[in-house]
């Protein structure tokens, strides 16, 4: 330590009381009951809430903490935790919690309810720093931050094993993960109220029940299946570096007798000599640098075949290892928000399931359930059409039109049937999605496979139809530059840290700044608005035999008993219309459920029965029927045709 550091100070030992028995806990909460605002924690065995063993429950209010031990099937305590649901269930307490998710989830698990009026100090602090880089929201570093305090928290693995005896230095540290989160709140809340965070925070809090029930009901997957399919992956990849190493070889004064390269092509420093020979320049063999030489029969084969690499490698035995040895499903963790205050997946990442439904077929429903999905039909650009307001945008919208066809026919100059053919609506809907990614002309180009310039002619006719699109990303960009954030229609802000003017880089960033600025908006509201449907959508679903088990960005999973399936249906479509509905009106939520064996991916496309054209069949009822090669295969249950 140097000269000038100081060891911050420890927190000092908590006033505390050691609750075993229910007199003294129905005293206990007796005294807590005349408290607005209580500090909640809990101590248990593992993370994972079906294999935690509950242990201790702290609940502290005005400098003091009640530590009841809830071990009753132990000598150590004869107190049953269901004595505390009177004070853990009045909706007028405000709770302060640090990741309430996990203690939500533990009291859930043994007590069948989840703790309502919640205040989060980790959410809140992300919410206080949401793209500001790294900025840690532990326990340990908010009383650091607000408290100048240091905590030690080496006691906190002392606690795996549920028949022991409690030190006091185990019951100290458990009495003192309550005690600062109420200063750390009042501070917190200070600046909530100056950045005008109030109605995000109080989304996410309300969120959190959403978020734990797909945590704890996870989703059932058919081992075999996967296995299958798995196998086929495999056998692709190798014809793949088969196919890599035969044209490598052409070039290649290394190869075998029979004429195949020697080339590791899970060598970067090979890889990239060898196609240096086939006389490609390139800087590396990056997935972003071979995609400038897409449509080159070598690097489309090795983009291939890193493609299903990495699915074996992230989703094969991996993913099925991650199966519950309790529940045999598959429980993903959640981050509640990124820098959008989108979602993210991990252990496993559900949401980076390849998007074939073949592969979403293997995600099942158990005997005598479905699963029902649904997804906030182009969010996206109705969020965009609503920021914007842009005449014809909303026109569109309002006739009935295809967007991406309108758009078409605008941009070309074309009559609106003839716009319906793929190369002019292909390249309009590549640029209305584009720009709610803050898409840049050469990303365009890219795309589209054009020259940068056809790019930039493409974007400018665009942006001569849409002229209130124009204005709205110009607004938005330009405002995340000056005020260094970016609002949503929840009133999040996503935060950007603005160099000084003197910077050598400054415009460089501004320019990404502004980029981010364009899309921020359109992406937040997407994360606000599918976070209120699914608010209400697990509320809906508390009178029927269902329930939430999954979300991949705007869309929703459902598991619903097969008696109650199409109301559910209507209840499922109805609450993503209505969380929509909460922000946005100009242009309104369409949404369709599909009703069937496992997580389906779209309606039936078939346009074809017994060899006669039909309009199209829609159908958004499946069904499993026999397959000889994977046990089961998926169709539609209007028309039968095969949809995977």
């Amino acid at each position: 330590m140097s000269l000038y550091q100081q060891e911050k100070a420890a927190l000092p030992k908590p006033n505390y009381v050691y609750i075993t028995d229910e007199f003294e806990a129905r005293k206990a909460m007796n005294e807590l009951a005349v408290f607005p605002v209580h500090q909640v924690d809990v101590e248990a065995t593992a993370l994972d809430p079906y294999e935690a063993r509950w242990s201790l429950l702290q609940i502290g209010a005005h400098n003091k903490s009640y530590v009841f031990d809830v071990r009753y099937d132990t000598e150590h305590s004869s107190l049953n935790p269901e004595v505390l649901t009177p004070i853990l269930t009045d909706p007028s307490i405000r709770r302060i919690l640090q990741n309430a998710n996990y203690d939500m989830k533990i009291i859930k698990r043994n007590l069948g309810f989840y703790l309502p009026n919640v205040y989060d100090t980790m959410l809140v602090e992300q919410l206080l720093n949401l793209g500001r880089g790294f900025t840690r929201a532990s326990f340990v570093a908010l009383v650091e931050r607000y408290l100048g305090l240091q905590v030690d928290k080496e006691p906190r693995g002392t606690f795996m094993k549920y028949d022991q005896k409690f030190q006091p230095y185990q019951l100290e540290y458990a009495a003192n993960d309550v005690v600062p989160l109420e200063p750390i709140m009042d501070m917190q809340w200070e600046k909530v109220k100056k950045e005008k965070l109030e109605n995000a925070c109080r989304l996410e809090f309300e969120f959190l029940v959403p978020l734990c029930e797909m945590e704890l009901n996870g989703i059932k997957i058919d081992i075999d299946k996967w296995n299958v399919i798995m196998k086929d992956v495999d056998v692709e990849r190798k014809e793949v570096k088969k196919i890599i190493q035969e044209l490598l070889a052409e070039t290649d004064d290394q190869t075998t007798l029979f004429g195949v390269s020697l080339v590791n092509i899970d060598s970067h420093a090979q890889l990239k000599s060898a196609l240096r020979k086939t006389g490609m320049t390139i800087e590396s063999t990056a997935a972003g640098e071979l995609e400038k030489f897409k449509g080159v029969p070598v690097i489309d084969a090795i983009l291939d075949y890193r493609k299903a690499s990495k699915l074996i490698s992230t989703y094969a035995q991996t993913l099925l290892d991650k199966i519950s040895p309790v529940t045999g499903r598959l429980h993903t963790d959640f981050r509640q928000m990124v820098s959008t205050g989108r979602m993210s997946s991990s252990n496993p990442n559900l949401q980076n399931i390849p998007g074939k439904q073949k592969f979403r077929s293997c995600f099942i429903a158990p005997e005598g359930y479905s699963l029902l999905t649904a997804d906030m039909s182009g969010a996206e650009l109705r969020i965009l059409g609503n920021l914007s307001r842009d005449p014809v945008f909303v026109e569109a919208y309002e006739t009935g039109q295809d967007l991406h066809t309108r758009t078409a026919s605008e941009m070309f100059g074309v009559p609106y049937e003839e716009a319906k053919q793929k190369k002019y609506r292909g390249a309009a809907k590549a640029i209305n999605f584009g720009l709610c990614y803050g898409m840049s002309a050469v990303g365009l180009a890219k795309r589209l496979k054009i020259t940068d310039m056809e790019a930039k002619q493409l974007i400018s006719a665009y942006f001569k139809t849409y002229k209130g699109v124009k204005k709205f990303l110009d607004k938005a960009g330009k405002d995340a530059v000056r005020h260094r954030y970016s609002t949503t229609v929840s009133g999040r802000r996503r935060y950007y840290n603005m160099p000084p003017y003197d910077h050598p880089d400054r415009k460089k960033i501004q320019r990404s700044v502004e980029r981010k600025g364009k899309n921020a908006g359109i992406q937040g509201a997407n994360a606000d608005t599918i976070k209120e449907a699914m608010i209400l959508l697990v509320d809906r679903l508390k009178p029927y035999d269902a329930r939430l088990i999954l979300t991949v960005h705007d869309e929703v999973v459902v598991e619903a008993k097969d008696e109650q399936r199409e109301e559910v249906a209507g209840v499922v479509a109805q609450s993503l219309i209505d969380g929509f509905g909460k922000y946005f009106e100009t242009i309104p939520m369409k949404t369709d459920t599909l009703v069937g064996p496992c997580w389906l991916k779209a309606e039936c496309e078939n346009t074809s029965v017994a060899g006669k054209l039909i309009p199209g069949c829609g159908g958004t009822h499946m069904e499993f029927v026999p397959s000889p090669k994977y046990g089961t295969k998926l169709v539609c249950a209007n028309c039968g045709k095969e949809q995977e």
